[in-house]
């Protein structure tokens, strides 16, 4: 018996992790350096948003707002201007044909420190039904859109394009998700949306929008800068989050998740 616990302890011994040698430090984990009210979306796993995959790692009881189908030159600084007012920086998800129909509007949305990710070039709900080239074309041609706006803006200002991508009517396929993670590029789905889309007026689009939030205690959210009615909505939606103690924040892939999307074979994002 005295044997055995003798080899029972030194067992133990080798097994346990032993105290940094002294004079030696442990050294900090690295963290991404990120700006204040930002919430770094990662290539691992590289889908978010509840509705579709897990939960957007944001910080408790914040919202991180998106806007879809833009640029539209009729709304698009009417919502910049209801963020500035409140200080709240979002991201657009852009169509590749408004953007290029319009590029100084996709400049003004970095200038005032926006964030721009693709929603391809032609929105197609019904884009994973699409030929698998067909698909390609649609993704490459919204970034290139993106890009070619952006070609001339200071370099603060380029690296606000996101390797983000949202599916036009969250319409997801495999094919195409798997095809933009491998290369760099985070599919971004929502904790809930607004439903603005169906022609509701501001004061459901406000209840709606309340509901999935506090449902989710926050989340990413989705709204069309297309539906006036949402832009109504929009200044008392975000007074009344902030009043029930809600924080806006800001997703983004971070330094490292641009730069390993510029640097994988094949790249869909060229523009540094």
């Amino acid at each position: 018996m005295r044997l055995f616990l003798i080899a029972l302890t030194v067992a133990f011994a080798v097994w346990l992790p032993r105290p940094p040698a002294e004079g030696r430090e442990v050294p900090e984990p690295v963290l991404p350096v990120l700006g204040v009210n930002q919430a770094l979306l990662s290539i691992e796993p590289g889908r978010f948003g509840n509705l579709q995959h897990i939960r957007t790692p944001l910080p408790p009881r914040s919202v991180a707002l998106t806007f879809d189908d833009g640029p539209d030159p009729t709304y698009n600084g009417r919502v910049l201007d209801i963020l500035d007012a409140r200080g709240i920086k979002a991201t657009f998800f852009f169509v590749g044909q408004y953007a290029q129909a319009h590029p100084e509007q996709v400049r003004e949305v970095v200038r005032r420190g926006h964030n721009v990710g693709s929603h391809s070039w032609s929105h197609p709900t019904r884009l994973r039904h699409l030929s698998p080239d067909a698909q390609v074309r649609e993704v490459r041609r919204g970034y290139e859109a993106l890009e070619a706006a952006l070609a001339d803006s200071p370099p603060e200002e380029r690296a606000r394009l996101e390797p983000m991508f949202r599916f036009p009517g969250l319409g997801e396929g495999a094919f195409m998700s798997q095809w933009l993670n491998r290369r760099g590029i985070i599919v971004v789905s929502a904790e809930g949306g607004t439903d603005d889309w169906r022609g509701y007026s501001a004061s459901s689009i406000t209840r709606v929008a309340l509901t999935v939030i506090e449902e989710n205690q926050g989340g990413l959210l989705i709204l069309h800068e297309t539906r006036p009615q949402m832009i109504r909505a929009l200044p008392g939606l975000l007074d009344e989050l902030s009043a029930r103690g809600f924080t806006f924040v800001q997703i983004t892939a971070g330094a490292d998740g641009s730069d390993h999307a510029l640097t994988v074979d094949d790249a869909v994002l060229t523009l540094k």
